[in-house]
């Protein structure tokens, strides 16, 4: 089968929207509602139920929109005043014109739009042929549910569908995974690479600390601490994978090992990672062409949005989707210490071939 049988996908870790409010972390919706922008790449992602991912981005790397105030919440007195009965209790009138810059709404408007007023009108106003048309604030009103997509008849469930369109998409999108999943690709497991890096922190100013390359087999290619060149200290992450300064002082720096990685990825069909984005942006650093890092980013392919793929086809209720989470899942032991990117490369290659069990064979005709 072609190479984009496989996703090529680089998604980031994914997330919950609870351990998202946790760390304050940013869509680009709510960047742009409080203008703000941003610079750095997102460290996490949100993945909606039809299986689209929203990336997030830390607070601590936000600053203003060029040329825009941070927009603050309307106060009382920047809201135009909105109308209000008179002394008899009657409605007032107003102009069409008024009602949309005050977003007042008939009811027929709001039944369109799927609000059902709760509360009296507000005002009114009167079409050229007399009709009078109540008006309605659209904050009183109550949200109605809203019909499926695709049929028009039944209530949405998920992802703007129903109940019975959203099992039956999601049941196509099981059938064609699963066999993507199941197909044989006649890969070389020698040219088929699995790596992974630990690092100073999750940004694009971060250094590699370590990395581990293994091919099919699970033979080792490359395995070795990293001297960062800038950075001196990591607390955070050190308390993750445990690598201390003391272990990378007499390491090689990425310059030095450059040569080495180009010559080992240059013979390499596939490499595989879980989770590809952050790897792959300091990986593209020992190029220096875009037509190079190009090269090098065709090649991968993402185990985390594979494994990502695979439990929501499925219905599987993981939150965090992580690699963890996919050994556990799969039932599947650790080789050395979790957190480590010796062990980590060899969690990818166990999950990579649960998930793709013929990814090295040929299918018999």
């Amino acid at each position: 089968m072609p190479d984009t049988a496989i996703k090529q996908s680089h998604h980031l870790p994914v997330i919950s929207v609870a351990d998202a409010k946790r760390r304050g972390l940013l869509s680009r919706g709510m960047l742009a509602r409080l203008g703000l922008s941003t610079d750095a790449a997102p460290v996490a992602v949100l993945q909606k139920e039809d299986g689209t991912e929203i990336p997030l981005f830390d607070p601590n790397h936000v600053k203003a929109a060029s040329g825009k105030a941070e927009p603050a919440t309307p106060t009382a007195k920047e809201r135009p005043a909105l109308p209000t009965r008179d002394e008899n209790g009657e409605l007032p009138r107003i102009s069409a014109r008024r009602a949309d810059a005050l977003g007042l709404f008939s009811r027929e408007a709001l039944t369109r739009s799927y609000y059902e007023p709760t509360d009296e009108p507000i005002a009114y106003y009167l079409r050229k042929d007399g009709t009078r048309v109540e008006l309605y604030e659209k904050a009183t009103c109550r949200r109605l549910p809203m019909p499926c997509i695709r049929c028009g008849n039944e209530v949405r469930y998920r992802a703007k569908l129903c109940r019975t369109c959203y099992e039956r998409e999601l049941a196509e999108k099981r059938r064609a995974g699963d066999a993507r999943r199941a197909a044989y690709y006649g890969r070389k497991p020698q040219e088929v690479l699995f790596f992974d890096l630990e690092l100073t922190g999750v940004y694009d100013h971060d250094e590699v600390l370590s990395i581990t390359i293994i091919n099919g087999l699970g033979e080792t290619v490359l395995d070795t601490l990293v001297r960062p060149l800038k950075k001196r200290r990591w607390p955070r992450t050190e308390k993750i994978h445990g690598i201390t300064p003391n272990m990378v002082q007499n390491a090689p720096t990425m310059t030095e090992l450059t040569p080495k990685l180009v010559d080992v990825f240059a013979g390499a069909k596939h490499l595989i990672a879980f989770g590809t984005s952050t790897d792959y942006s300091h990986l593209r650093r020992i190029y220096k062409t875009r037509t190079e890092q190009g090269r090098l980013r065709a090649k991968l392919i993402d185990c985390a949005a594979e494994f990502s793929s695979y439990i929501h086809e499925h219905g599987i209720d993981l939150v965090h989707r992580s690699l963890s989470d996919a050994m556990a899942h799969f039932s599947l032991a650790w080789e050395g210490e979790a957190h480590t990117s010796a062990a980590g490369t060899q969690a990818c290659r166990l999950v990579f071939h649960t998930l793709f069990p013929h990814f090295y064979e040929s299918e018999v005709t």
